[in-house]
């Protein structure tokens, strides 16, 4: 579907484009707290404010040098609590989201599109509902960035799909 206007002489077109998601879910017994302690201790931490540094003084060997050494295997680039404000609403659940990847193999994306943003780093969700398991989810990276016809050379969507599903399964046993 495409929609065209016009304002002040400038014109846009906006498209949808139709996909198949794929969600992936592991499931694990530990609890919410543990997997997620898991997933913490075997990622670094990616500080933004630390890349703008270099970014700001135009040093590229710093992006680089910086970039490399938060990379392996993933780095959790922001995480958000929202399990505390689902509770104070009533809603029996913990849950944490995470922005996790890798910058230097994101590179493989965003030479394709700048769109590659939109999926880039990967968003996890970890949850678990009182009285039931904890869960990992994310949509599928190879069936996410499938929308895009642009990374179909890219073999960067299955590659994270191999990495990303083994550093969840490791942190939920």
């Amino acid at each position: 579907m495409k929609s065209t206007g016009k304002a002040g002489g400038v014109s846009a077109q906006t498209t949808r484009t139709k996909y198949d998601g794929v969600l992936l879910t592991i499931r694990s017994s530990k609890s919410f707290f543990e997997a997620t302690q898991a997933i913490e201790r075997s990622l670094q931490r990616f500080h933004i404010p630390k890349l703008m540094e270099y970014v700001t003084h135009g040093d590229r060997a710093g992006v680089e040098a910086y970039v490399d050494s938060t990379s392996t295997p993933m780095a959790i680039f922001w995480d958000f609590e929202q399990g505390s404000t689902m509770r104070l609403a009533g809603i029996p659940i913990e849950s944490k989201f995470y922005l996790v990847g890798n910058a230097v193999i994101a590179r493989g994306l965003f030479e394709y599109t700048g769109a590659a943003g939109l999926g880039a780093p990967v968003r996890i969700c970890v949850s678990q509902r009182d009285g039931e398991e904890t869960r990992i989810d994310m949509d599928l990276p190879s069936a996410f960035f499938s929308k895009f016809p642009e990374t179909r050379p890219s073999s960067v969507p299955a590659l994270l799909d191999e990495k990303l599903i083994k550093l969840f399964e490791d942190a939920a046993t």
